[in-house]
């Protein structure tokens, strides 16, 4: 048991949680807590360490880990050295630190009728994570992340998910080959393009009259940009969504989570 918070081990774990560049440099990242532990490792996530404090650790039948299956990796740390790598001390009692999985869109495997979202420059991970928990809970095939300003595996993005940025099939590419790659009927099933529907202010369409029952992209931008001139060759069909009040616009993960479900509404019926 490590009982030391100078133990090299946890100095690592911390610097994965902190900086980014050390993230980037040994392509790893740190997962904490029953939920996102259970799913990285249920979704193929390759573990290098797995930490247990048993002073605080019970198990989960909804989101269980396999101890036993992964003795080889695993570290038994005290509640000090556990609350020392911890975002939330005294909770869950387990850390995973897992090998990063990167993804191009042209990797994704897309079934017959495809519902994907593209999103473009979105920063904030809180936004970024709660766009991931609306992909999970609506069933989206794929989240495509363009030209994306945020470390995917910044902790605040795995938390905010809570676990789910593992259960998605998740690719990130530049904006100009997130393009392409819509644009290009062979990168589609059976060679069908999908309609392409972009959250715009300035749509004269609104959101709820749009046919999204077969292929279907779903673009978002920045809430203070919108998205970038790029896409106006792609998106075929620009939305919007009421604004009855006094702003005129909507947090992102909102705007997303309304057109989502909607395509799912017109997919599985009243």
């Amino acid at each position: 048991m490590i009982t030391s918070i100078s133990n090299p081990l946890i100095k690592k774990v911390i610097k994965l949680q902190q900086k980014s560049a050390e993230r980037k440099k040994t392509g790893l990242f740190v997962a904490e807590g029953r939920r996102e532990v259970s799913l990285a490792l249920k979704n193929g996530t390759k573990a290098v360490h797995l930490l247990i404090c048993s002073d605080i650790y019970n198990t989960d039948a909804d989101y269980p880990i396999d101890i036993q299956d992964h003795e080889n990796i695993l570290t038994r740390v005290s509640r000090a050295a556990y609350n020392r790598m911890a975002y939330r001390g005294d909770a869950e009692g387990v850390i995973l630190v897992g090998q990063q999985q990167s993804w191009r869109p042209e990797q994704l495997v897309l079934p017959a009728d495809p519902l994907v979202l593209v999103l473009e420059g979105i920063e904030k991970p809180g936004n970024i994570g709660a766009i991931m928990r609306t992909a999970d809970a609506a069933g989206v095939d794929a989240l495509v992340l363009a030209g994306a300003r945020t470390d995917i595996y910044n902790p605040n993005v795995i938390r905010s998910s809570l676990g789910c940025i593992f259960s998605l099939q998740l690719a990130s590419a530049t904006t100009e080959e997130s393009i392409a790659w819509v644009r290009d009927a062979a990168n589609w099933p059976e060679g069908k393009k999908p309609t392409v529907v972009a959250a715009s202010l300035q749509a004269n369409n609104w959101y709820f009259n749009t046919d999204m029952k077969g292929p279907a992209v779903l673009l978002f931008g920045t809430e203070d940009e919108g998205l970038s001139s790029g896409w106006n060759a792609v998106a075929d069909k620009p939305v919007k969504i009421p604004m009855l009040g006094d702003i005129d616009s909507l947090n992102v993960s909102v705007s997303v989570a309304i057109l989502t479900y909607e395509a799912v509404r017109q997919r599985h019926g009243s």
